[in-house]
């Protein structure tokens, strides 16, 4: 089989799983950050004990509960969706969903945080004052301000996704032959490493450069956005 043709495919596989889990965990954690940072009170002592309870799950552990007990049926059911479920990549739905809901709890906090000091701000008072409602308040003040600390950690968390969908595919719970992804060729290679080293070393260099360079511009970025954080 041709290394390259499945390095690339693992790599889309690889940036898919990564950029669905990140809509869905800026999706949650903005919402739900900005609702118990803004309006505080018994909302935001629900939406925190919530919170605190999505923290308890283990992310890598709970993929691996929800991979392992639904994925033959995920096979079934998703199997036979076109791109999506074709050449075994049908698990990657609940890899996907299983990341998703562990990692927005930390996105969460992060823009409860800053949401906490931006409502603060004068220009928010200024329009409170002008008789801007609350709705208004958030999506022209309080949402706009958070692109830089949500891009933040929007990009450092995708290094950590594409990890997890590689150890689940590693252990055979993610994507199945005769798809491809790099958690899989590394885990299908390991056999070889004695007369093949090339399999196993090619891979897990691929995914080593992916993570330190998603790594490296979440840092960068960090850097830029508040220039503070480099003293």
């Amino acid at each position: 089989r041709d290394m390259f043709a499945r390095l690339m495919q693992g790599l889309l596989i690889s940036i898919s799983v990564a950029l669905a889990v990140e809509v869905i965990d800026i999706a949650l954690g903005i919402t739900i950050g900005v609702l118990a940072g803004y309006f505080g009170g018994w909302i935001d002592q629900v939406l925190a004990r919530f919170t605190d309870v999505m923290f308890a799950f283990p992310g890598l552990l709970f993929a691996i509960l929800l991979t392992g007990i639904f994925g033959y049926q995920a096979d079934a059911v998703f199997g036979h969706i076109p791109i999506v479920g074709a050449n075994g990549n049908a698990r990657l739905i609940l890899v996907s969903l299983a990341l998703a809901m562990t990692t927005w709890p930390l996105m969460a906090r992060y823009v409860r945080g800053q949401t906490l000091q931006l409502k603060e701000q004068q220009f928010v008072e200024a329009a409170r004052t002008s008789g801007a409602s609350d709705f208004q308040i958030i999506q022209h003040h309080i949402i706009p301000n958070l692109f830089s600390i949500v891009i933040i950690a929007a990009t450092l968390n995708i290094s950590g996704t594409i990890i997890g969908e590689a150890g689940l595919s590693f252990l055979g719970l993610g994507v199945q032959t005769p798809g491809s992804s790099l958690g899989l060729m590394i885990s299908d290679s390991l056999n070889q490493t004695a007369t093949h080293p090339w399999e196993v070393l090619l891979p897990s260099f691929v995914l080593t450069i992916i993570v330190l360079a998603l790594s490296f511009l979440g840092d960068g970025l960090r850097d830029a956005f508040d220039p503070r954080s480099k003293d």
